[in-house]
């Protein structure tokens, strides 16, 4: 009868699939091809580079990766206004139509990459005292209490925040 063979012992179990490599020289490289120019998709498409998958992963899992891209982000921003100015310069009768379409891409997509910094609205954020949230009181008038005058001039006025309310839901 043969022999059984001794299998060696499965190693303890850990996280399943491959390691990740990130590490902060790595992060640093993502980063600094992002400030030069290039923007996530062709990192990630570079040799050796990790996914934009991966990557996407890495920024959700590690806060400080996420800010150190979104410092980057806006650095190539500004990279893509810079490159913006150099086409404008270049313009001349014979391509300004091209140049046009050019500018109006690159400055959508320089808006979109940092909405903060170079985007068209204004975000209005409203707080109450001390950055805490608004307080909102209700008031209740006993216009039985009031001078006919008064109850006329409050009728007035309730007539006229209620038609401005019928308008702008218009």
């Amino acid at each position: 009868m043969p022999r059984l063979k001794a299998t060696p012992e499965k190693p303890s179990p850990g996280k399943p699939g491959r390691p990740s490599k990130f590490s902060p020289e790595l992060a640093d490289q993502i980063c600094e091809l992002m400030v030069e120019g290039s923007d996530m998709q062709t990192i990630c498409e570079m040799p050796g580079m990790p996914s934009v998958t991966t990557v996407w992963r890495w920024q959700n899992q590690r806060p400080e990766f996420a800010n150190q891209c979104a410092l980057a982000r806006e650095a190539l921003a500004d990279f893509e206004l810079s490159q913006l100015k150099e086409l404008a310069n270049k313009c001349t009768e014979a391509n300004v139509n091209s140049t046009r379409v050019k500018l109006n891409h690159f400055q959508w997509r320089v808006m979109k990459i940092a909405p903060r910094i170079y985007g068209e609205r204004a975000q209005v954020e409203l707080t109450g005292a001390n950055g805490g949230p608004v307080q909102v009181q209700a008031l209740t008038i006993d216009s039985r209490a009031l001078l006919p005058e008064h109850r006329e001039a409050l009728k007035q006025a309730l007539l006229a925040a209620k038609s401005a309310k019928v308008k702008s839901d218009d």
